[in-house]
């Protein structure tokens, strides 16, 4: 259940000159090289990972107060799993798929918490039938249109960054946690297992986190503060994991690493750059990094040079997010939306459709300076 405004994403590929081709009948059997991959995506939120600000008359009408999916599901007690049920096979459907396609979307990020693929003992999360409703959409989307899946554990045991996506609200446990990392690992074997009997393993990519933060100061969330040294060294001994488990299966299925706001340029060192590794890159513009309406041109350029890194592995911007106040001159006062690129440049689309716009999409994106810097450098004084 895509919002009414979906269909000016065809008119938004036109703006920007990213017309991809999704060609019928049998999908490719050819595994994508993210150096030169050029995609229109869209992240699937509010799906398989619930969020309070995605669809706020749902979450209103079942969560009983709570903040984040943990406690919606503790609240709700024995009826999370008839309402989540409900939710997963309602939100999404192949209706939504060929609105996508319409607008020439070729890429969908699937957002799943970890209880999508493992029993978590004392965890609050639901496990149920998310791989069912995960395989139905991602076969429909495949073999009808071509698209590629981004299969993103947005949570990990634990907690990733102490906010409801990366568990619940305060949970950091998963750093330097062995227990948690065990169970991580078993999460990544399922969904590797997933991918590989899907009948098109060239059609995914696997994401095994998602912003791993362990700085409990959320003002410093969104830059490289967030994430400690000490952190990023245990998730790049995750990520290693993963790559070696990924490897065991299939090499050509890549994997995706969220940088914790560190970027490419801090992690490279520490990959192998033959690794099918790319790099999940989100641009934030909100907490403590003294955005306004006034300057925030100016931190979008910069982030847009910064993304590249040094070059060793492609680049995927998988969320772009601003608050401003006031509003910035082109009357955007909240938006979330993906991009990537290898060696290219391609548009993606909406994260969630409860976002404060004050003006058309295609009007929003005709002045949005980010996109000028990042399909131009010209417009960023390079």
């Amino acid at each position: 259940m895509l919002p009414p405004l979906l269909t000016s994403l065809a008119a938004l590929s036109t703006l920007l000159g990213q017309s991809v081709a999704l060609p019928p009948g049998a999908p490719s059997t050819k595994y994508i090289d993210w150096r030169n991959f050029k995609a229109n995506g869209v992240n699937l939120g509010g799906w398989l990972v619930q969020e309070s600000f995605i669809d706020t008359a749902w979450w209103n009408a079942n969560s009983g107060g709570a903040t984040d999916e943990w406690g919606l599901c503790a609240n709700l007690g024995s009826r999370c799993g008839p309402v989540l049920e409900k939710r997963y096979a309602s939100w999404i459907t192949c209706a939504d798929i060929d609105k996508l396609a319409s607008a020439n979307i070729n890429v969908l990020r699937i957002p799943t918490t970890y209880a999508a693929w493992i029993r978590l003992p004392g965890s609050q999360l639901y496990s149920g039938n998310q791989q069912k409703y995960l395989r139905d959409i991602a076969t429909y989307a495949i073999k009808k249109y071509n698209m590629h899946i981004i299969v993103d554990i947005h949570s990990l045991p634990g907690g990733v960054n102490g906010q409801g996506i990366g568990e619940a609200d305060g949970h950091y446990g998963w750093f330097h946690n062995q227990t948690a990392l065990t169970y991580s690992y078993k999460a990544v074997d399922a969904v590797i297992n997933f991918v590989q009997t899907s009948g098109f393993p060239s059609h995914f990519t696997i994401a095994p986190i998602n912003e791993p933060v362990d700085n409990h100061d959320f003002s410093a969330f969104g830059s490289p503060f967030a994430l400690s040294d000490s952190g990023a060294a245990w998730l790049t001994n995750f990520t290693h994991g993963v790559l070696d488990r990924v490897g065991k299966v299939n090499k050509q299925i890549p994997v995706m690493l969220q940088d914790g706001f560190k970027g490419e340029k801090y992690f490279s060192q520490f990959f192998d750059k033959k690794e099918n590794l790319v790099f999940d890159i989100h641009s934030y513009y909100f907490a403590g990094r003294g955005v306004s309406s006034a300057n925030v041109t100016a931190f979008e350029c910069t982030d847009a040079k910064d993304a590249a890194g040094d070059g060793r592995f492609p680049i995927f911007v998988g969320e772009w997010s601003i608050v401003s106040f006031p509003a910035p001159p082109f009357g955007l006062s909240f938006l979330s939306v993906v991009y990537s690129h290898g060696t290219g440049s391609a548009i993606q689309q909406y994260l969630f459709s409860q976002t404060e716009v004050t003006c058309l999409w295609v009007n929003c994106f005709q002045q949005a300076y980010f996109w000028q810097c990042l399909l131009d450098r010209q417009g960023c004084g390079t």
